[in-house]
């Protein structure tokens, strides 16, 4: 833990002490959970399609927490230089700066030595997410000199971060210096990423856009640390649960010394995550493990090609149907247009007793995901 006495705005306390009763547990899960997905055979294709809607999603998130509206699917537009209306030029413009600082992030390569943080890779982040937009104290990149308040009673009070310009320099070095320390870089990433995102908005360096840059800071080290998806998809969790989060600044502030508060939030946060991500992978490597099964009981003749080609079609647009939507329905009825009711029913038939599909008490069939176990 570090003290230090500002000019104007008393004692300043960098701390990495916690509860531990309170975080091991949490901290145990999001490291074997991690590991885990790292070591998940992630296919090109998978990653392809998992990586660039977490991306979306999480910019989306990031900027919703600061008031933004527009949500993944008009970010996605966005980023592929599409037009979207019925959203202001600030709103738009904010998104764009939150797609070049993902670029940014993108990046940054994993590395076995802790990630160095830098007052100017901080000004840079600032630059990009708050170029080009008007504000009248906000200077893209350059720290403020002025009183700013953050938050407010409906989540734990308002709090009134350092004052003038020379206690923020001053703090800000102080910052990077504790950051990089040997006692914080041989913490848990978790830990780490966690403290370097709570104590930059205490400080709150700059007029706006402290929150966004907290969290690409966080990210950042997260990544650096060979930790997968999760530096994006935290931002998900944190405007799902915006409340809290803001909470977890406020109770934390009040306890000074000890940020368990905000800790246990984040990592519950990554453990989350963690979590719907590995279960998102494994449905990916269960539908291509599906596909190759599929194809082998075909090639042996234990299904027929319509059969077949009923369960890619259901891999590729997992749904519930009855009989009557096979015979009448699209897309089913393009492969049983020409196939009578008692051919359809004893496809079904089959492939329920094969356990490919599974059928509940109304009748409505759906794949089987776990036929493989």
């Amino acid at each position: 833990m570090r003290e230090f006495l500002t000019f104007k705005s008393g004692k300043f306390y960098f701390s990495e002490q916690y509860d531990s009763t309170q975080i091991d547990n949490l901290l145990t899960k999001a490291t074997v959970l991690s590991e885990t997905i790292v070591d998940l055979p992630i296919l090109p294709e998978i990653a392809s399609q998992i990586q660039p809607d977490i991306m979306y999603s999480s910019i989306a998130g990031t900027a919703a927490i600061e008031g933004n509206p527009i949500p993944s699917e008009d970010v996605k537009k966005i980023a592929h230089g599409e037009e979207v209306s019925g959203y202001t030029r600030k709103a738009q413009q904010e998104i764009k700066n939150m797609i070049n600082a993902y670029n940014l992030l993108s990046g940054i390569e994993p590395s076995d030595a802790p990630f160095v943080v830098t007052e100017s890779l901080l000004c840079e982040i600032h630059k990009i997410i708050t170029s080009d937009i008007q504000d009248e104290n906000n200077i893209p990149g350059k720290y403020r000199n002025g009183i700013v308040h953050v938050g407010d009673t409906a989540h734990g009070g308002v709090y009134i971060p350092p004052k003038i310009i020379d206690d923020i320099k001053n703090l800000m070095k102080e910052f990077v210096e504790w950051i990089n320390s040997e006692e914080v870089t041989h913490l848990n990433p978790f830990i780490r990423a966690a403290l370097a995102h709570y104590y930059f908005c205490v400080i709150h360096p700059f007029w706006d856009g402290n929150g966004r840059t907290s969290r690409l800071l966080e990210a950042i080290i997260l990544q650096s640390s060979n930790i997968k998806y999760v530096p994006r998809e935290l931002s998900n969790y944190y405007y799902r649960n915006v409340d809290d989060y803001y909470n977890s600044f406020s109770k934390s502030i009040k306890l000074k010394k000890d940020v368990t508060p905000f800790l246990k939030f984040c990592i519950n946060g990554s453990v989350e995550s963690l979590y719907k991500i590995k279960e998102i992978i494994i449905y990916f490597i269960r539908k291509f493990s599906l596909r190759d099964f599929y194809r082998f009981e075909h090639i042996n003749k234990r299904i027929t090609r319509r059969q077949l080609e009923l369960l890619y079609l259901l891999l590729d647009k997992p749904s519930r149907f009855t009989l009557k939507d096979l015979l009448e329905n699209r897309p089913f009825s393009i492969l049983y247009n020409n196939v009578t009711t008692q051919t359809a029913r004893r496809d079904l038939k089959k492939l329920v007793s094969n356990k490919f599909l599974i059928v509940d008490e109304k009748n409505k069939y759906s794949l089987n995901l776990r036929v493989l176990g």
